[in-house]
């Protein structure tokens, strides 16, 4: 069995461990490294494969993280097509699935998540996709094209899609196929998007939106059954309308990847756990990105936050720390959305909230409002903005700061109100 020893072992080929290994080289410019992962394809960039490369906008080179030769010029080993398929954390050893023996002094964890399979009938018919790739990407490009040329039609030419999840993930598709020229249906499981992030006022004109831009929704109708003839042609919903589609797309969430701890002592809960420093409870072994749950102390938890940013913060602090530095998680967690003409940018946590305030009003095609997310003892735990660009870094220092709203709520809520005067 060939074996090779190697200073840092990065298990994961996503932006965590691109951004892990950018740090180490920051800090060591000499120690051996090697980056594994199962995707052929070099580190790269996903949200664009929901936005900008699902609409074409984009191409494979505009999603990669570094030039091809940048891995090669750092002294970095890359290998892709591959997976590390064990570990032993004790002898600090991993197996490949090539069967190769790799030892090693640090090892990060950054295998990301994989998309929750519809566990529905029909689910594995043909032309029911999921979206995680570059490749998953590629497939349904091949798909739309023959939906818009033989496709069903409807009021805007032909081609007729099913968007299964009401998450971020679903939005964003559902907007790039309208804009596609497909008709869209968006089946939600709730009463409106976005569920567990935005309160009732902004999930309506979350709905409001899509439907202004062409995406029929169906709220609190959830799919029950797919149907087709070699192929999805139906989808059935729980309030029983029957959808035509040519294709549908599967939404419905994501799991960390966290099969490699089988037989490991590396403490794990839904995700693999880490202190601040990105580091498991097996010294030498950190975690970043969509599979791990790093310990955030402005929330006093440790969080899965599967979001690229998150991915690259994470990232960064492992490197930094496998390469011997000391540095600590203490971002106040960001990321952003978009659909059709709409960003929306989120900060904090929406899991203990009790109540929210508005802060303008989600309505009309210029949205420009914040939502702020209050807890049971009245501080402020999340904020979701739309617009309002000039009051972002007053609105995430409201949840840095864990703002207390009491007896303030009124203030906050008026959009003519003086942040940096006021609070």
């Amino acid at each position: 069995m060939n074996h090779q020893h190697v200073k840092y072992l990065l298990a994961g080929g996503g932006v965590a461990s691109s951004s892990a290994v950018e740090a180490i080289r920051e800090v060591d410019r000499e120690g051996s490294i090697l980056l594994v992962g199962q995707d052929v394809m070099r580190p790269y960039h996903r949200p664009p494969l929901s936005k900008g490369f699902l609409q074409r906008h984009k191409t494979r080179a505009d999603l990669f993280v570094k030039e091809l030769g940048w891995y090669e010029r750092n002294g970095v080993e890359l290998r892709t097509g591959r997976r590390v398929e064990h570990l032993d954390v004790v002898r600090m050893g991993a197996t490949m699935s090539t069967g190769e023996s790799i030892s090693f002094d640090r090892l990060l964890l950054a295998t990301g998540s994989s998309p929750i399979s519809l566990r529905l009938p029909g689910g594995d018919l043909p032309n029911v996709f999921q979206l995680r790739t570059i490749h998953d990407c590629e497939v349904i490009h091949h798909a739309i094209d023959i939906a818009l040329r033989d496709g069903r039609a409807h009021a805007k030419g032909r081609g007729r899609a099913v968007v299964i999840g009401g998450g971020l993930l679903g939005l964003e598709v559902a907007a790039s196929l309208a804009q596609l020229g497909l008709g869209v249906d968006l089946s939600l499981s709730h009463a409106h998007p976005w569920e567990t992030l935005v309160g009732d006022n902004v999930g309506r004109f979350l709905v409001q939106h899509l439907e202004r831009h062409g995406v029929k929704v169906h709220p609190s109708a959830p799919a029950r059954r797919l149907e087709g003839d070699g192929r999805v042609q139906r989808v059935l919903l729980a309030d029983g309308v029957m959808l035509d589609c040519d294709i549908a797309i599967a939404a419905v969430g994501a799991v960390p990847n966290k099969d490699l701890l089988h037989g490991t002592p590396i403490s794990a809960g839904r995700a693999m756990l880490t202190d601040v420093h990105c580091e498991t409870n097996v010294p030498g072994v950190f975690a970043a990105g969509d599979c791990a749950a790093v310990f955030d102390p402005l929330f006093g938890r440790h969080r899965v936050i599967d979001h690229w940013e998150n991915a690259t913060i994470t990232g960064r602090i492992a490197g930094h720390n496998m390469a011997g530095q000391s540095e600590s998680y203490d971002a106040v967690n960001h990321f952003t959305s978009e659909c059709f003409d709409l960003k929306v940018d989120v900060w904090g946590d929406s899991r203990h909230i009790d109540h929210r305030l508005l802060r303008g009003v989600p309505t009309g095609d210029q949205a420009d409002f914040a939502e702020l997310g209050v807890d049971a003892t009245g501080r402020i735990v999340q904020v979701v903005a739309a617009g309002r660009a000039a009051e972002h870094a007053c609105l995430a220092k409201l949840v840095a700061d864990r703002r207390n709203a009491t007896g303030v709520e009124e203030a906050l809520k008026d959009p003519q109100g003086d942040f940096s005067r006021d609070f």
